[in-house]
């Protein structure tokens, strides 16, 4: 059986370097033969990670774009990066940011529209095109008003693919998000990613925390492969968390530097 670990939320800023950020990768899932990685890039509006990692990834490896089931998107899902025979998946994603100025991450689909719509509309964007949509936390973002927004998606999501995202950033120390906590209690699947910030020092960060699940067969590979968001939402239940959040001071001096 193979294992694949997974960052839910990456990203590939312009002040990372394209060679570092895939080296990280490689080192903090610990890839090896039996062993492979996947990052979900989400892009912000104005990125296209994809096309950055096409162009500078020959330079140290190389970049093959697969193709997938998904024929209602015109730009490549899924691409494969072979470094020294370390291999990494990626998988397209989009960060929206909404009229209520909370993240809506598209995973497994290329950006359609503009940020700006509520987040009601943008989950069902991102399900019609067959992505899996997630509400990440982040700090601060899920009190007052907006957290009335993300309790509203709570209620109204059940029968959807909608998934919560916890991210490196909120400590293992100090009390739990008490709306995380009421997803999993209502059984939504709680996906795990990295979320860096732009700052250079978090390029080091990518596949650090995640989840893992395992490929029992070649049949199994080539299902993700041709359906990446597909094939992870039907697992996403039976995945283990891999790696961990920031510590309690690491998280406070990222905080601090992203105000």
């Amino acid at each position: 059986m193979q294992t694949m670990r997974i960052d839910f939320h990456a990203h590939l800023y312009d002040s990372y370097q394209v060679q570092s950020w895939c080296q990280a990768a490689i080192a903090n899932f610990q890839l090896r033969p039996g062993v492979g990685g996947v990052l979900v890039v989400v892009d912000r509006q104005g990125q296209d990670s994809f096309a950055r990692l096409k162009r500078e990834v020959a330079e140290f490896g190389s970049f093959v774009e697969r193709p997938t089931a998904q024929s209602n998107s015109e730009q490549a899902l899924l691409a494969e990066i072979v470094v020294q025979d370390k291999t990494l998946y990626i998988v397209r994603g989009v960060q929206y940011v909404s009229a209520e100025r909370l993240e809506v991450l598209g995973l497994g689909v290329a950006r359609s529209i503009a940020d700006g719509r509520p987040v009601a509309e943008l989950i069902k964007i991102i399900t019609q095109q067959g992505g899996i949509p997630c509400l990440p936390w982040s700090p601060g973002k899920w009190l007052g008003s907006r957290g009335k927004v993300v309790a509203r998606a709570l209620k109204e999501g059940h029968g959807t693919s909608l998934t919560f995202g916890d991210i490196a950033i909120r400590s293992r120390v100090g009390p739990p998000s008490t709306l995380l906590s009421r997803a999993r209690r209502a059984g939504f699947p709680v996906v795990c990613g990295t979320d860096p910030l732009p700052r250079k020092q978090d390029c080091g960060l990518v596949g650090s925390y995640g989840l893992e699940f395992g490929l029992a067969g070649a049949l199994e590979l080539e299902h993700f492969l041709t359906s990446p968001s597909g094939f992870l939402i039907n697992k996403i239940n039976s995945m283990r968390v891999w790696g961990g959040p920031n510590s309690g001071l690491k998280s406070l001096l990222r905080f601090l530097s992203s105000l």
